[in-house]
């Protein structure tokens, strides 16, 4: 007992990169077991030797640093985090590269990095991808954004980034801070990790075993499952569609989506008061505007196709279905997930597919919640520049109006600057991204699209939106760099980026 609270106790101490690289390691052990379970001995070999060699090198890392006292700034641990999803892929890469036959290390490590990130950006043809190598992305995917889940509360909360900054409420803030600084930074890395990963992997099983009951085999289940909490859009062989989860397999796969739109939704300072935080999130109640708000748009659509009696048998089984095909499909997209619903076939009987594009461009662009495992700008701040819309708004019409003018208005307006900061900055980027793919010989409009799958972290997009001839691998380099770039960007926001460059500039 002692021994192992004294293994918790230095593996708490190390820094978060090799902290996160000696987990990964052990998630390959899990791929080599399933490997020899389905007599898949050559890929269960690559798993168990890689796993071997990277636990190894912690160790000796490990024995390297026991004797030093070694402390994370906040700072630190903000590189580290940029650090981990740009090299640590390259070790995860490792299993792909030497599995399949034919292709690059590069490759491979963009793949990884797609995964990580919870991007799911498909760089290989499925049939090429064994059922260990889709497992194993999506289990990357889960990992990246349980890992997010973490860093969110204990690296990006402390230093205002990643979403946090754009919070009006200073005694919120406040509040996650007076946690985070009781005890040293590592241990409340720990404490953190033992308040979330219990939910979140909690929550993936619940989810696999209920999509097992209403028919899906185990293994499409559980990359489901995977997928799903991570908002990764790694389906396995299947790609984008959810065909083979059903009507119930979808609703269980749309309720869980739901913590993709906020945090509240899974952490909560107060647990008394979590059904009223959850009720009265401006984040959830915006999502779920949008969702319905399209979906009914949309479904107007769909029926304006229907013009004679001849249709008529159609609208209400293949109109439910419409619907249903649409809620589903915008609310995968809304959490950058891009999982397609089953019954979305039922809308392209009725209407031209044509217009869908710019809907989920948008989609992806406004993003899930803040601290979750969804990219995008995130609805935190598109709900809070449409509060800044409406009160510039009530201005112009009440000129000589002075309500509003407290420390709260001011803190409103911090939050409206940074909010705005940010739009720019993902708008520059999304254009600069777009510019090179489109300087190496991609069409604009494919280049935009790319983009935004890789910058929202809705890989997924590429195949719904009629880009599924384009394949990764035969890219040039800069524009597969500018992909990676793009996708950890994505995944940890230009903000946090800028900040590790400023720091380092000013020490400089």
């Amino acid at each position: 007992m002692l021994t192992r609270l004294k293994f918790r106790q230095n593996f708490a101490a190390l820094p978060l990169f090799f902290q996160v690289f000696a987990i990964a390691c052990s998630l390959m052990l899990i791929l080599a077991v399933y490997g020899f379970l389905i007599e898949s001995f050559r890929e269960a070999r690559v798993f168990l030797y890689t796993s071997l060699t990277g636990l190894l090198i912690f160790v000796l890392i490990n024995l390297a640093v026991s004797n030093r006292n070694l402390k994370e700034t906040g700072l630190m641990q903000l590189v580290s985090l940029l650090l981990l999803f740009f090299l640590l892929p390259l070790f995860l890469a490792f299993p792909t590269w030497i599995i399949l036959p034919g292709i690059s290390f590069f490759d491979a490590y963009i793949d990884m990095v797609g995964a990580f990130t919870t991007t799911g950006l498909p760089v290989f043809e499925n049939d090429l991808l064994s059922r260990l190598i889709h497992l194993w992305r999506a289990l990357i995917a889960w990992f990246g954004g349980g890992l997010m889940w973490v860093a969110a509360f204990v690296i990006l909360l402390p230093v205002n980034r990643g979403g946090f900054d754009v919070f009006s409420s200073k005694r919120q803030i406040s509040k996650f801070k007076r946690q985070l600084t009781l005890n040293e930074r590592s241990m409340t890395l720990a404490t953190i990790s033992n308040k979330l990963i219990p939910i979140y992997i909690g929550l993936t099983i619940i989810l696999w075993i209920l999509l097992t009951s209403f028919g899906t085999d185990g293994y499409t289940s559980l990359v489901r499952a995977l997928s799903i909490l991570s908002t990764s859009g790694i389906s396995g062989p299947e790609k984008v569609s959810s065909d083979g989860a059903g009507f119930f397999g979808e609703i269980v796969m749309a309720i869980f989506l739901l913590f993709a739109l906020s945090h509240g939704t899974f952490y909560t300072l107060n647990k008394n008061e979590i059904l009223k935080k959850v009720l009265f999130d401006s984040e959830i109640r915006l999502g779920l505007f949008l969702i319905i708000f399209i979906t009914f748009m949309l479904f107007l659509k769909d029926m304006s196709s229907v013009n004679s009696l001849s249709n008529f048998d159609k609208f209400f089984i293949t109109g439910l279905e419409s619907i249903w095909g649409n809620f589903f499909t915008t609310f995968s997209f809304m959490t950058t997930n891009g999982y397609v619903s089953s019954y979305w076939g039922a809308y392209s009987s009725f209407a031209d597919l044509s217009h869908i594009n710019v809907i989920f461009l948008g989609l992806c662009l406004f993003g899930g919640g803040v601290a979750t495992t969804a990219g995008g700008v995130k609805l935190l701040r598109i709900s809070i520049l449409f509060s800044a819309f409406s009160n510039e708004t009530g201005k112009l019409l009440y000129p000589s109006s002075i309500a509003g003018i407290n420390s709260k208005s001011k803190s409103f307006e911090i939050s409206v600057f940074m909010a705005w900061i940010f739009l720019m900055l993902f708008v520059v980027s999304l254009a600069l991204v777009t510019i090179i793919l489109a300087m190496f010989g991609m069409l604009f409009e494919d280049a935009l699209i790319l983009s935004v799958a890789c910058l929202t972290t809705t890989g997924p997009m590429i195949d719904l939106l009629g880009l599924e001839a384009l394949s990764i691998s035969q890219l040039p380099f800069f524009s597969k760099l500018a992909l990676v770039v793009s996708m950890v960007l994505g995944r940890l926001e230009i903000l946090v980026a800028l900040s590790v460059i400023s720091s380092a500039l000013r020490r400089a």
